[in-house]
């Protein structure tokens, strides 16, 4: 196949080091030099950990138009804050019958990209997936070299539209067996556990992160007392869900699968998984933790939260906290109804309304 990768941090170079190590004609883009000086000489990726394997990439570019031509399937593995531009970006140069999938979406990442690829004047017919999640759970060592430190099992997917769903599927298990269709887009995108964990631990262990200690995040940082909250926000995100005809894993069940885990509760799912060991805190609060879950997550699980009369207050108390500690106004910066074209008076029809699509230029908003 010949595939795009959008983004060249540890999830865009462990993806571009697999497809490629699979004899796929793989290209690399990246809006900085920076990252990819390395690769720019080299094009090559190794991958250590739980895959041994390397990986020869077809182009490294710093040209989105370049990175994306004659490709079938293009891969953006960026931050989910980062969708809009690259979207902004993709719109002039995509080519008819092309698949665009966002690892992962986070919550309603395809409907604002869908949103922006309009707005800059996207004239052909391509697909829009989100993924619920990451498939790797990995970190870059040095230049040129990911170490996986954890394979998720199984992926949800969502297209846009809806009836394309089983050809971006196909497309994503030739090499990647692990992907699945998911119902719609509403059920990986009110399945965004990323928007729990991340926040949760991060805020209720903001002192320590402050003073810079050193700490495995989700081990040292998930305890009783954390998880007991993150089991709070939880409810409060699958109580929105319901509301929307969708029933969602709960933080226990999602980790359970994608990680082959055999636990009873929350605590001991976080603390038992493998893939998790060694992940250390972050030194500052200023990182994606906050800066991409909070306004890709947090922030429209409470619009819809309040557009359908469901509590939030434990999702509204981390967005005050994030806002209060970096400044930010996460609610007007995030995803809210406004930015994705929805209205509080019509939200179910709507939503409905994109499902439906037969195709994506039809949509206006």
């Amino acid at each position: 196949m010949n595939i795009a990768i959008v983004g060249a941090g540890c999830g865009g170079q462990a993806i571009a080091g697999f497809l490629a190590s699979k004899g796929n004609k793989v290209n690399l883009y990246n809006r900085s030099p920076e990252r990819i000086q390395h690769l720019l000489n080299t094009k090559e990726i190794q991958l250590q950990g739980q895959i041994q394997s390397k990986g020869k990439l077809n182009l490294v570019t710093t040209d989105i138009s370049e990175a994306i031509n004659g490709t079938d399937l293009i891969m953006v593995v960026t931050t989910a804050t980062g969708h809009y531009d690259i979207a902004k970006a993709l719109a002039p140069c995509l080519q008819e019958g092309q698949s665009v999938v966002l690892n992962p979406g986070r919550t309603f990442g395809s409907l604002e990209f869908m949103n922006t690829l309009l707005e800059g004047g996207l004239e052909v017919d391509v697909n829009v997936a989100e993924a619920n999640t990451l498939i790797y759970a990995t970190r870059i060592t040095q230049p040129g070299v990911s170490d996986i430190k954890g394979v998720k099992k199984t992926i949800s997917v969502s297209v846009l539209p809806t009836h394309r769903t089983s050809h971006v599927i196909s497309l994503l298990n030739e090499n990647y067996p692990q992907f699945y269709a998911a119902k719609n887009f509403l059920t990986t995108s009110l399945g965004n556990i990323g928007a729990v964990f991340h926040p949760a631990i991060a805020l209720l262990n903001r002192d320590r992160i402050k003073n810079q200690e050193s700490f495995d995040f989700y081990r040292d940082g998930a305890t009783k007392e954390v998880v007991e909250y993150m089991n709070h926000v939880d409810e409060e995100r699958r109580n929105i869900a319901r509301k929307f005809g969708v029933e969602v894993q709960s933080l226990r069940e999602w980790l359970c699968e994608r990680y082959d885990l055999q636990e009873n509760n929350l605590y001991d799912a976080l603390h038992n998984n493998p893939s998790y060991g060694g992940l250390l805190a972050p030194s500052t609060l200023n990182m994606r933790y906050l800066t991409e879950d909070i306004p890709t997550g947090l922030v429209p699980f409470s619009e819809l939260g309040k557009t359908v009369g469901v509590e939030t207050s434990y999702i509204d108390e981390l967005i005050d906290i994030a806002s209060s500690e970096l400044s930010i106004d996460f609610r007007s910066k995030g995803r809210n109804l406004y930015k994705l074209g929805l209205n509080p008076k019509t939200i179910f029809e709507d939503l409905n309304r994109v499902s439906q699509l037969e195709t994506l230029t039809e949509y206006s908003y």
